[in-house]
């Protein structure tokens, strides 16, 4: 089959995984960072202590794997289908608050137990599955559904909060993941789609051994934990950050610069892994964001350079998921896809997570971004840099034996 014809033939799962992932908790990234400020205004809340809501991405690593091993075993609907109900009902929570911060901390523990399920560990096993050829391309067709719908989005919804108030934008956030949601649950495929022995087939305790046992698992999974230290200044503190440089009415603008640049860096990075070294394309890709924090911490803080960093961050954030997913497809069986995938995408999670504690202890002591921004550039610097050291065949395990050989 060609390389476009994949596309062709396999169009509706590659539907199902974008429709999914544009109205799944990846969303986040781009309603938080539109919402935010509006947050702080309603209630007063001190930037240290909303820094520190990031924290709660740890609990990805308490479901996701859970719900990784559970989309192998059952399919990628049932999962999904637990997402789909609870991020609207999520976004409805939030347009009910009524001050204390804690209520936001509260709905973001729910938002992130339930909206895992709606991740690219879940929804790209729809795409991993079925192309080949032209894996990266679909993978990066199928991630970039956030953030188109953010660049779409971000706009109309800056109206609806000058016009109506915050609790309408949340609102009308609610009722467009709910539609988005269920579309993708109508495309979902009634099977998986591969050939290869389901996860329920197998042996969990010989499966986790061997992934554990994986050279290529532990290289991906301290890049990951390196490269992701920088999420909480593109989620909840995009706008706020991009205030404190002195873009003024310029943040809703850079924030669709941001989600653009997203969809490119998929796109250019998708196509790069199915024609360059795939080791060569992740560790260019992970590093990525730490030239955009070390501009941004910079002293420049010109429209022109502060543009140009978040077209690295946003780069870099949109290019991420394609690696990761793109390389556990490449180095692991299709059976336990979204197991490892899952463990990958927790450890993003963690990452996260001690970025934003690391990042409001900073806040609280000098109420500056720039100490946080050059500590997370240089360990995506160092986390891309390990991917190098990726081999072709290194760490790949037979689903027969379900053992680990390396060539």
């Amino acid at each position: 089959m060609s390389y476009l014809g994949e596309l062709r033939t396999n169009w509706q799962p590659l539907a199902a995984a974008t429709a999914g992932l544009s109205a799944g908790l990846s969303l986040s990234a781009y309603t938080n960072a539109a919402m935010g400020p509006q947050f702080l205004a309603a209630f007063g809340w001190s930037r240290s202590d909303f820094a520190l809501t990031g924290a709660i991405t740890l609990l990805t690593f308490v479901f996701l794997p859970f719900y990784g091993r559970l989309a192998d075993v059952v399919g990628v609907r049932r999962v999904a289908v637990i997402g789909v109900v609870g991020l609207p009902l999520c976004w409805v929570g939030y347009a009910t608050m009524s001050g204390p911060i804690w209520q936001y901390f509260a709905i973001n523990v729910v938002l992130i137990g339930l909206g895992v399920t709606t991740t690219p560990a879940i929804y790209s096993r729809l795409v991993a599955t079925r192309f080949h050829a032209a894996r990266g391309l679909a993978l990066a067709i199928a991630i970039s559904g956030p953030p188109l719908l953010g660049a779409l989005g971000a706009p109309a919804l800056d109206v609806v909060n000058r016009s109506y108030g915050w609790r309408a934008g949340c609102l009308a956030i609610a009722v467009t993941i709910a539609i988005v949601g269920v579309i993708a649950l109508l495309l979902v495929p009634r099977r998986n789609g591969d050939d290869l022995p389901t996860a329920g087939e197998r042996k969990a305790g010989r499966d986790y051994r061997a992934i554990g046992r994986s050279r290529v698992f532990w290289l991906l999974l301290a890049g990951v934990l390196l490269c992701n230290l920088y999420h909480s200044v593109t989620t909840t503190q995009l706008g706020i950050m991009l205030g404190d440089a002195g873009v003024g009415g310029d943040v809703a603008v850079l924030i669709t610069v941001f989600a653009a640049a997203v969809i490119v860096g998929r796109f250019v990075c998708g196509v790069a892994l199915d024609r360059l070294p795939a080791q060569l394309v992740a560790a260019v890709a992970m590093a990525l964001p730490g030239l955009g924090c070390l501009l941004v911490a910079s002293p420049w803080n010109h429209i022109a350079v502060l543009t140009v960093a978040v077209c690295c961050l946003g780069a870099a954030w949109g290019a991420e998921g394609d690696v990761i997913a793109y390389l556990v497809a490449r180095h692991f069986p299709l059976g336990v896809y979204s197991t490892v995938l899952s463990i990958l995408s927790a450890a993003i999670g963690v990452s996260s997570a001690l970025g934003a504690v690391v990042l409001s202890r900073m806040l609280a002591a000098s109420n500056s971004f720039d100490g946080f921004l050059v500590l997370a550039g240089g360990g995506a610097i160092i986390g891309g840099a390990l991917l190098l050291l990726l081999r072709r065949r290194d760490g790949v395990f037979t689903n027969d034996e379900i053992s680990v050989t390396v060539s």
